[in-house]
């Protein structure tokens, strides 16, 4: 009987734990993406050295949380980028702390939505985003180049700056694709206030 009751126990807080994440936006694609599980599946060599950087920058993270540092996690798709962001959103989470993991196209497709449909959802949907612990910006860049939707990001990320919010920021472009994309003084923000790692090789995926 209590092997059973264990078991009954540790399912509800598996699925306490999952619907949490789905709360902060992490789907069930990623919820095995803790940094036990990544190093338990092992990290591939072409990208351990970036891997050390993103631990360390967890080790840390108490302190680069009190002061406003993010990360900017850059280079060519497939490269786990998005998996080590959302690993140090779970490390985030577990120590009992705010957070938010958002794909910019699916950030600015709700916003633009939940606007049409109801102000006061929209409203609701942009605080979290401005005012949560550790924001994760996924794939900056791929979302629509319109005036309304940079002015957006300029928006948000100036106000995280100000406040010294960090963000955490996955992006297939180089330094110079995002200033070209951004207002200079966006980028230089983030730059400022992030721990900058470059991604490079291959896809990892095709070898999977």
């Amino acid at each position: 009987m209590t092997g059973k009751t264990n078991q009954t126990h540790s399912s509800n807080d598996t699925e306490k734990w999952q619907a949490e994440l789905e709360k902060r936006g992490i789907f069930r694609r990623y919820w095995q993406c803790s940094l036990e599980e990544l190093e338990r599946k092992g990290i591939p060599p072409q990208v351990q050295s970036q891997y050390a950087q993103v631990k360390k920058y967890v080790c840390d993270m108490q302190k680069n949380w009190s002061d406003g540092i993010g990360m900017i996690l850059k280079g060519p798709v497939g490269t786990m980028k998005t998996s080590m962001a959302v690993a140090v959103l779970i490390e985030h989470l577990k120590a009992g702390h705010s957070g938010l993991f958002v794909p910019m196209v699916s950030m600015l497709d709700n916003i633009f939505t939940m606007k049409a449909r109801n102000k006061e959802e929209w409203l609701a949907y942009e605080d979290r985003i401005r005012n949560t612990g550790l924001l994760v910006l996924d794939d900056l860049g791929a979302e629509y180049h319109q005036e309304w939707v940079l002015s957006k990001v300029d928006a948000i990320i100036s106000e995280r700056y100000n406040r010294m919010k960090p963000i955490i920021i996955t992006s297939n472009l180089t330094s110079k694709g995002l200033k070209g994309k951004y207002a200079e003084r966006v980028y230089d923000r983030l730059k400022n206030t992030s721990k900058v790692i470059n991604f490079s090789g291959d896809s990892l995926r095709d070898s999977a």
